[in-house]
């Protein structure tokens, strides 16, 4: 039974929710108390560019994760553990397949057709997937740096928001050994509602089949093959029907297939020792995943060490590296959804359910019905595999010495290398063999890709004060970044169809395809500077300016400036709030205002120039002769970097003794010159060319809230939330473009258009308007049974329509017809989102509560899409099946025109939905607002409670610390979505298509065990 819960308003829900999670103030503190947590909140370390600041100290925009609030979380990478606990960070995964990749954006991202995945910087240096790479208990904390002050110090790579990564170090003092482990167990969270009856099944392809002119092929499956001249075939088929069918078995996919116990280890071990001149960090981490799904599964390891030593005085050296790999079974991903859910639950008279599940069927029914496309998903998950395996090494060193007086220099660099191997191969069960045995048959492919980097950074800062009063930072840097890849691959058919070796038989098969690419290696190089103003710790000032070139611009324009301002008052270190009684209630309070500018680059290499491509040119009659053409980009020697101007404005409040903290921040990011690719005139010979067009803004509010709710000797009960607000505005586009389109999707899949258009939000979905069906009373029958529409009733686009046709709204100037004209039917991007975590304390025992939400997207079901009716032996959802309109008379077994007798099958016609006839059969192919669906939720994201074992009974094992805990994942789901999931990627991993669901692999809940040891 599934634990999501519909409802129709989560809005309703997730401000209580909010409301109550935070608590009251309950409980008394000593003195002691409010002494060491306002103590603990002045000396709180936050990183930001090369170096580090007091959180009282900041100037810009910052969310911070703590290594306790990721510990709280047992996960297989960072970023599931840091979903929904920064405010204005949205992580979206793609699915819940292992391995599954993940939309990261902060504040909305700064463009539209280029990605807007955020810079990572791990310990100083840029990582990229950082999140995805990194074993999250090795990580000490993440600061996520949104506004102008703290992202422009890395210029060009900061518009999209930046993800500062500082991971564990060794410690001084006592060796300290840290052993963690989890297991879990993880099962399909809720199953969609098909047809599971098998009476009602065959009559519903008894009616698909009839409309159809697809009576004998029907009856090929279901009625022994009778012939439709047979007599009684009609008027007897439901008789029929119900006589066999009325207590026949069906096959449930979703069980057969998802119904499994997917399994999870994570072992991880690490190692901190220290003397006061050297430490050292080693840890290990190993972790398997198996999916619900059979041969979809993740197995990752990890090894990173760290030391760092005083050599001499004011001498300090230091060294990591980090190795991991990766082993993905299945890509990742999951696109078989829609097969096992349109499969047919009863193969009639020619299958039994054993061959129905155990053989590959899609050859019998597909050449029955040509439209029939689903092949046995059970079969096909192991006749088609695929593996993808990829490796990551990072080593960096850095050097820091003290000279003069007050001054550091620090010279570090990094080099990263990364390869992966990825692998597919269909063997003779599989669709693409019975597709086409003879040119394609059992095939494969294989593709490789290597890359590596190197960063080398310097920097000086100074530190001083003055008058014991001014305190000045200052700091200067340069920076050069060198990237380069390669890739080849290729694609495989015709393997022998005897003994089956795989990928190992290759010299036996065919090249289809091959490709290699090798792009312009990237360079970048920067000169940087801050510098951070303190007086009296009330006025705080910080000014940033950086200067970056990069190679994938011409000469002339390859150079950015990008300098930002920022100012800090904290209000409650005056002397007339410090002497004021509002003191002891508001006992912090500080105002922050930001300005800056920062750049993106993000685009392939060397688009000023027109490239020359490979291609061949017929001559004499016969081909394969090479020759050189130009692509179909044409290069811009002016294209140059994309640019944001950015702005915050943020209150800092703190009241009772810090048991509350309140951030709340107001930002505007305004995108100019964005890097478009944008289509040419045909007279130019060319398709298309990059340009420095179009304009765009970001702005929203974001509020975090931190309570403690509850404190006494033995009992603690704390509360962190936050909420961000977003929304984009696309201020211009090309000359002469009022928006641009972006079509996602196929035409059975489920298809739909969103706009770009100026003046308007992004993430607008485009389609008809869906309003029910032409019913009986649209119509008025002549005596011949000739049927027309009543005056006033919308026209279809063509065509003369029946009864249980699709209605779409009239989008004529006159307001009669439908003319499939695009209108805007939702919008993908949410009006807000945020997460809330509880945190409960008892003694030796605790409980976690982590629920997260998004309220206002709209989703486009493209899943529900796919499975409206256009093949035979197929299924249909039961939403669908109990209430399609019916043209098929029981009593003849066949279509019936009669506008009462029409009325009587169909009572409640007003509320039906659209009938089998051939006419829906195109209309469900259109983008339609049935299909848009509410997407807001609010989820019970993860439940823990643990307990901690007695010290003093540990220190007679030789235990420092000993919790063991239980945890259930996607424990329970409020939203109105009738899919699977409300938490949906966007379809292009650009914030341009947010919200479109497409057979996405199902989120499992999960029920997992673990064990923290310290020894």
């Amino acid at each position: 039974m599934s634990l999501i819960i519909k409802h129709k308003d989560v809005k309703r829900i997730v401000f209580p929710a909010l409301l109550l999670s935070s608590g009251f103030l309950w409980g008394q503190k000593t003195a002691t108390d409010t002494v060491k947590v306002a103590t603990k909140d002045i000396d709180e370390v936050v990183v930001i560019g090369y170096g580090t600041v007091k959180k009282s100290d900041l100037t810009g925009s910052v969310s911070s994760v703590s290594a306790k609030d990721l510990a709280a979380t047992p996960a297989m990478n960072a970023l599931q553990a840091l979903q929904g606990r920064a405010a204005g960070l949205n992580i979206v995964t793609a699915g819940g397949a292992p391995g599954a990749g993940a939309n990261v954006t902060v504040r909305g991202g700064a463009s539209i057709t280029q990605g807007t995945e955020p810079l990572y910087i791990v310990d100083g240096f840029q990582l990229d997937n950082a999140l995805n790479i990194i074993n999250p208990n090795d990580i000490e904390s993440i600061d996520v740096l949104k506004g102008a002050s703290a992202i422009a110090i890395y210029g060009a790579r900061g518009s999209n928001g930046i993800i500062v990564i500082k991971t564990k170090s060794g410690k001084k003092g006592k060796t300290t050994i840290n052993y963690n482990s989890f297991m879990s167990f993880d099962m399909l969270s809720k199953k969609l509602d098909m047809i599971s009856n098998s009476e009602q099944y065959v009559k519903y392809q008894y009616e698909l089949a009839q409309l159809g002119g697809k009576a004998s092929q029907w009856s090929n499956v279901f009625d022994n093959s009778l012939g439709t001249d047979s007599p009684g075939f009609y008027t007897g088929a439901f008789n029929r029907i119900n006589s066999r069918y009325a207590s026949a078995p069906s096959l449930d996919w979703q069980e057969k297939v998802l119904g499994g116990t997917g399994m999870t280890q994570n072992q991880n071990f690490n190692i901190s020792m220290g003397t006061e001149k050297t430490q050292a960090f080693i840890s290990y981490n190993y972790n398997k995943q198996q999916g619900i799904l059979a041969n979809h599964d993740e197995t990752r390891n990890s090894l990173r060490a760290n030391i760092k030593s005083e050599l001499y005085k004011g001498i300090r050296v230091d060294f990591g590296s980090m190795f991991t790999s990766n082993s993905v079974n299945g890509g990742g991903s999951f696109g078989g959804m829609k097969k096992i859910l349109l499969q047919p639950i009863n193969g009639g008279t020619k299958f039994t359910l054993d061959q129905l599940y155990n053989t590959q069927t899609y050859g019998d029914f597909s050449s029955l019905d040509s439209s029939y496309d689903t092949e046995n998903p059970y079969i096909e998950n192991n006749a088609s595999t695929s593996n993808k395996r990829s490796r990551s090494f990072v080593a960096n060193a850095g050097i820091e010495i003290d000279f003069l007086k007050n001054f550091t220099l620090r010279t570090s660099g990094q080099y990263t290398w990364n390869s992966s191997k990825s692998t597919a191969f269909s063997d003779e069960n599989s669709r693409s063999y019975l597709t086409d045995p003879v040119n394609t048959g059992i095939n494969g492919s294989i593709s490789n890709s290597e890359s590596y980097s190197y960063q080398i950074t310097n920097t000086v800062t100074y530190n001083n004060t003055f008058a014991e009063k001014h305190k000045v930072t200052v700091l200067a840097g340069t920076e050069a970044i060198y990237g380069a890849s390669e890739s080849n691959s290729i694609s495989l058919s015709k393997f022998p169809p005897f003994v089956n070796f795989g990928l190992d038989q290759i010299d036996n098969a065919t090249v289809r395809d091959k490709s290699a690419d090798r792009p312009a290696p990237v360079t970048m190089l920067s000169y940087f500077g801050r510098v951070n103003y303190n007086y009296d710790d009330r006025y705080l000032l910080t000014g940033t300016i950086r200067y970056d070139g990069t190679s994938k611009f011409y000469t002339d324009n390859r150079w950015g400036a990008f300098p930002s301002v920022a100012g800090a008052w904290r209000v409650s270190q005056e002397s007339f709030w410090k002497d004021h009684k509002i003191n002891n209630i508001i006992n912090d309070l500080k105002f922050r205002v930001e300005y800056g500018e920062t750049g993106n680059n993000d685009v392939p290499s060397n688009l000023w120039r027109t490239n020359v491509v490979l291609t061949d040119y017929p001559l004499n009659n016969t081909i394969g002769n090479p020759a050189y053409v130009t692509s179909s980009t044409y290069g811009n020697i002016d294209l140059q970097w994309e640019a944001m101007k950015a702005t915050n404005i943020g209150v800092d409040l703190a009241f009772f003794n810090n048991r509350i903290k309140l951030t709340s921040e107001y930002y505007k990011n305004d995108v100019t010159k964005m890097l478009l690719l944008t289509i040419l005139p045909a007279h130019t010979g060319y398709s298309n060319q990059y340009q420095n067009i179009g304009t765009m803004t970001n702005k929203g509010y974001e509020f975090t809230l931190n309570t403690v709710n509850l404190k006494s000797e033995n009992f603690r009960w704390t509360t962190d939330a936050n909420i961000g607000f977003n929304k984009s505005k696309v201020t211009s586009l090309d000359s002469g473009r009022d928006f641009r389109t972006f079509t996602v999707g196929s035409n059975r899949g489920g298809q739909v258009t969103y706009y770009a258009t100026v003046g308007e939000q992004l993430g607008d979905m485009y389609g008809y308007v869906y309003q029910g069906v032409y019913t009986t009373d649209d119509f008025i029958q002549a005596a011949n049974g000739t049927l027309t529409l009543k005056p006033g009733v919308v026209k279809p686009a063509t065509g003369t329509p029946k009864p249980g046709d699709m209605k779409f709204a009239a989008d004529n100037a006159a307001g009669d017809q439908f003319t499939r004209k695009l209108v805007k039917i939702g919008n993908g991007t949410p009006d807000f989102i945020g997460g809330i975590s509880n945190n409960v304390s008892y003694k030796g025992f605790d409980l976690a509560m982590f629920m997260k939400f998004s309220v206002g997207g709209d989703i486009y079901n493209a899943t529900k899409q796919s499975l409206s009716p256009y093949a035979l032996y197929q299924n249909v959802p039961t939403e669908f099946g109990n209430n399609y309109y019916h043209l098929i008379d029981p009593n003849t077994g066949q279509a019936t025109n009669n506008l009462v007798r029409l009325k009587e099958m169909n009572p409640n016609e007003g509320s039906s939905l659209w009938s089998l006839s051939n006419t829906n059969t195109a209309n469900i192919t259109y983008p339609s607002s049935y299909y848009v669906e509410d997407g807001s939720y609010l989820r019970i994201a993860q439940l823990t409670v643990g307990y901690s074992l007695n010290k003093e009974f540990l220190q007679h094992i030789s235990v420092a610390n000993a919790r063991i805990y239980v945890t259930v994942n996607n424990l329970a789901t409020i939203t109105g979505y009738s899919g699977y999931d409300p938490e949906v990627a966007a379809a292009s991993g650009v914030s341009v298509t947010p919200g479109y669901d497409s057979s996405a692999y199902p989120r499992s809940r999960s029920y997992v065990l673990g064990i923290n040891l310290t020894f």
